[in-house]
Order: structure tokens, then C-alpha cells, then sequence
């Protein structure tokens, strides 16, 4: 049974940017990257978003939350 963690907003988001490619960054590059670190790249079917599939695997235990100050 996989545990559900509970992270702040702040850490969640430093977690994505590895698993996304960032918005200045080229797709050819993330893929380079990814392939020398031997890591799949995973294409959504449904919305053509690229990931790395390894690490999106390791965010479904991560979930958001928000400090109310």
C-alpha cells in the first residue's frame, strides 16, 4: 500500500519541474536529457503533454497543499 504525503505547494512545484520540461527549454533538450540519465520519456495520449515516466511514476505519491496564513 503506496502512502499519500502531503507537501507544501512550494516543494510540489520543485518536484514537477523535474518530471515537466520547463517553458524556456527545448523539447529536444529535455529528451537529450532525459536519455542520458537513461530515463523514459512518456507522451500523454490524451493532452500530447512529454514527462519523464519514472519520475512522474514517484510524484503520485506527493500532494499539494496550501499554508492559510
Amino acid at each position: 500500500v503506496t502512502q499519500i504525503q502531503a507537501v507544501p505547494e512550494e516543494e510540489y512545484s520543485e518536484k514537477i519541474k523535474v518530471v515537466y520540461p520547463q517553458a524556456e527549454e527545448e523539447l529536444v533538450d529535455f529528451q537529450n536529457m532525459c536519455k542520458l540519465n537513461n530515463k523514459e520519456v512518456m507522451l500523454c495520449p490524451r493532452c500530447s503533454d512529454v514527462c519523464d515516466k519514472e519520475a512522474t511514476a514517484g510524484l503520485k505519491n506527493y500532494v499539494p497543499y496550501v499554508n492559510h496564513k
